[in-house]
Formats: structure tokens, C-alpha cells, sequence
């Protein structure tokens, strides 16, 4: 089935082209635009332009999301390398960025260009918001000439970050998910359905099975203080939203789960695979070895191997080895410090810790899946418990008020 796609490209000549095509999908749109010799920018539906347009208002209300900034360099890079002039791809982007806080900060930028200041400059004043690491590959990839391949490798690298951050996040979405999920079931049983059961046993000569009596006390219990229940779970999920804002207490628990057997190997590997993957990028455009230290340092969220990594470049500064100074921390693995040490005997350093990012971010994948195949069937499995307790317990004094045999 057609549809409508409207894309942005660049002919042989280096001139911006926008326009429509229709195609079965987005990957036959951007086949024919190729097979035409254009470059593309950009393509999407022509529906969903529509639709951003539409809600043009609303989106003067946010902010740019991290796809936004990274689409935003990734077409820099592009017009940059098929040789449109700085200014000209600029002054492009401002006219077609997808948000208009970004076409305010293109605009600022072409604006500072023309005036004679430097783009990395320019980038910095205009979006504050990008990681430090981006406006230091700016500045070198300027200073050697290669800008949209830095800018290129700066926005691969803060698609890394994301998709390691919502990978984090996915697969801890279900479990709590099914744990907020049987709690609240549970929490409904006892104060809506135990209290119903309690009049049946009240007036019973044979005391109740242990189990009964506390399952029923807890539940008339809670059936008359539901205001303090009410606010015991307004307590927790205050602490849970503090925690949500609250950067401190954010490093306090990412320490605390790392200290866990299973979950705490796979937030550390998946720490090093972001050390590794953010250096490796730095160094392949030029960054100095103690400049991408010092920045692929402050993107590492784990505390405690955050302070071994600054030790370490300290022990680099002082003219230790990269692998050396590592080794003395014992922050890594003996793999990981051994791929490091093949890279410096090698001079192939970037290639070897990309290298280790792919090894190190595959291991955390897996790891990742250990922990969800424990995490979900003992969530389960816990709720399963509680619930048939309660119902055991119940049947237990029925059956011990009628007096009969099971």
C-alpha cells in the first residue's frame, strides 16, 4: 500500500532538495531517492509532519527530547560531509528543524558564524544542554578539519547513551510493573475482602489457626485505618519520586544495586561499556588521552568506579600506561585490561576499546536477561505466595468454624 513520504536531500551539487515521494515504505523511499544520486537528510511520513505541525503549540511547550538533538547533529554531520558549506548547512537546518527551540539555536549559530566566532563556540552558547564530550569532539574535529565525521561520532555516541539508559530502563519496567500490580491486589484483598469473611468467624468457639487469626487481624486492621494505609503509600511513592529527582539519592541507589549479585555485574559492565565506547570515540578524533579521561569519566554513573577512574588518571597524568594505571585500581576486568594493553602496544587504542564497548555491552545484555528470568518468575512466584496464603488462611477458618474435615 502507498503512502505519502516528504524528505529532504542533497543532489550532486551540493544544493538542499525538498520534496514528496510516494512508496510502500520508508526504506523504498530512501532506495529510489538514492538510486536518483541524492544524498538523504531526512525522510518521514508525510502524516506525521502534518500532525507535528499541527501540534506545533504543544511542542513550544517541551523541550527538545535527546532523539531530537541527536537527529539535529546527525543531519549537521551529513550536510557537513557531503561538502555544503558550514553556514549553508546551518542556516538549512534552521529552516527545517523539527522543533523550534532547535531552529532558535540553529539560528543563534548562524548568527555567531557570520559574526567570526568559532562553531564549537557557537554550539556551546546555543546548546548548553549537549553532553561535554560533544562540544570537545567539535572542537577537535575543527581543528583538524574532520567536523561532520566529530559531529557524526557525537551523536552515535549519545545514541549509545540512550539506548543503554532506556535498555536500563525497559527491563526494569515489567517487574515493577508486576510488583506495584500484586501489592495493590493483595492490599485489595485484605481491606475489602478479609473484613467480609471476619464476620462469619467472629462468634467461632474454636480458636482460629494461627495463619486465620493474623490474616484476619491485619486485614480488619487495615479495613479501619485506611487513611493511615492511605498515607504510608503516599510515603512510599513520595520517597520513590524523591529518589526520582533527587541526583544524590539517584547515585545512592545505582550504589546500592550494584553491591546485588546479579544485578550489580550487569550495572558495572554496562558502565564499562559506556567508559570504553566514550573514549574510544574521543580518541579516534583526536581528543588527548587525559581531556577524553577526564570526560569519559564524568559519564560514568557509578560512584564508586567513577573515584577509581579518576585515581587512574591521575596515575596517567603522573606517566603511568593507560592499562597500568587501570590494573592498579583494579576497576576492571583481566579481558578488559588486557584488550586496553594490546591497544597501546598496537597504537590501535580507539579500535580496542570500541572493541571492549561492543564486548562489555553484549555481556551486560546477557546479564541483563539472567536477572529478568530470576526477577520475574520470583516476583511471581512471591505474589503467588501471598495471595494463596491469604486464601488458605480463609478457607482454614471457615472450614475450623464449621468444623469441617478437609
Amino acid at each position: 500500500m502507498f503512502q505519502s513520504f516528504q524528505y529532504e536531500a542533497i543532489d550532486g551539487g551540493g544544493r538542499v532538495l525538498t520534496g514528496r515521494l510516494d512508496a510502500n515504505h520508508e526504506r523504498d523511499a530512501q532506495r529510489t531517492l538514492e538510486g536518483q544520486g541524492l544524498t538523504v537528510i531526512s525522510i518521514a511520513a508525510a502524516t506525521v509532519k502534518a500532525q507535528s505541525a499541527k501540534s506545533g503549540l504543544f511542542n513550544r511547550q517541551r523541550g527538545p527530547s535527546v532523539q531530537d538533538r541527536i537527529l539535529a547533529l546527525k543531519q549537521l554531520a551529513l550536510l557537513l560531509k557531503a561538502g555544503v558549506p558550514l553556514v549553508q548547512g546551518i542556516g538549512t537546518l534552521k529552516n527545517q528543524a523539527g522543533h523550534p527551540i532547535l531552529a532558535e539555536a540553529f539560528a543563534g549559530m548562524e548568527k555567531r558564524l557570520r559574526g567570526g566566532d568559532t562553531f564549537t563556540n557557537a554550539l556551546a552558547l546555543a546548546m548548553p544542554t549537549l553532553p561535554p564530550y560533544v562540544n570537545q569532539l567539535a572542537a577537535s574535529g575543527e581543528a583538524i578539519g574532520h567536523l561532520g565525521q566529530a559531529l557524526d561520532d557525537a551523536a552515535s555516541q549519545m545514541a549509545y547513551d540512550r539506548q543503554m539508559r532506556q535498555d536500563i530502563r525497559n527491563a526494569l519496567t515489567y517487574p515493577a510493573i508486576l510488583i506495584t500490580a500484586g501489592t495493590t491486589a493483595v492490599i485489595f484483598i485484605f481491606i475489602v475482602v478479609v473484613p467480609r469473611f471476619s464476620a462469619m468467624v467472629a462468634n467461632a468457639k474454636e480458636p482460629l489457626p494461627w495463619i486465620s487469626a493474623v490474616v484476619i487481624k491485619t486485614g480488619m486492621f487495615l479495613s479501619t485505618n485506611k487513611l493511615l494505609l492511605l498515607a504510608v503509600v503516599g510515603g512510599l511513592v513520595w520517597f520513590a519520586y524523591s529518589i526520582f529527582k533527587s541526583p544524590t539519592r539517584q547515585a545512592q541507589m545505582r550504589e546500592f544495586l550494584a553491591g546485588l549479585p546479579l544485578i550489580g555485574v550487569w550495572l558495572k559492565e554496562a558502565e564499562v561499556a559506556r567508559w570504553a565506547s566514550m573514549l574510544g570515540t574521543m580518541l579516534s578524533n583526536g581528543v588527548d588521552l587525559i581531556k577524553g579521561l577526564q570526560l569519559a569519566r564524568d559519564g560514568v554513573t557509578l560512584s564508586s568506579l567513577r573515584d577509581k577512574l579518576d585515581q587512574a588518571s591521575k596515575l596517567v597524568r603522573a606517566g603511568q600506561s593507560l592499562s597500568a594505571a587501570i590494573g592498579s585500581q583494579q576497576a576492571f576486568s583481566d579481558t578488559a585490561l588486557s584488550l586496553i594493553q594490546v591497544g597501546e602496544e598496537s597504537g590501535e587504542l580507539p579500535t580496542m576499546l570500541k572493541s571492549l564497548a561492543a564486548l562489555y555491552e553484549d555481556t551486560a545484555r546477557q546479564r541483563m536477561k539472567q536477572f529478568l528470568l530470576f526477577l520475574e518468575p520470583a516476583a511471581i512466584l512471591l505474589i503467588g505466595i501471598v495471595v494463596g496464603g491469604i486464601v488458605a488462611a480463609i478457607m482454614l477458618a471457615i472450614t475450623s468454624v464449621n468444623q469441617v474435615a478437609l
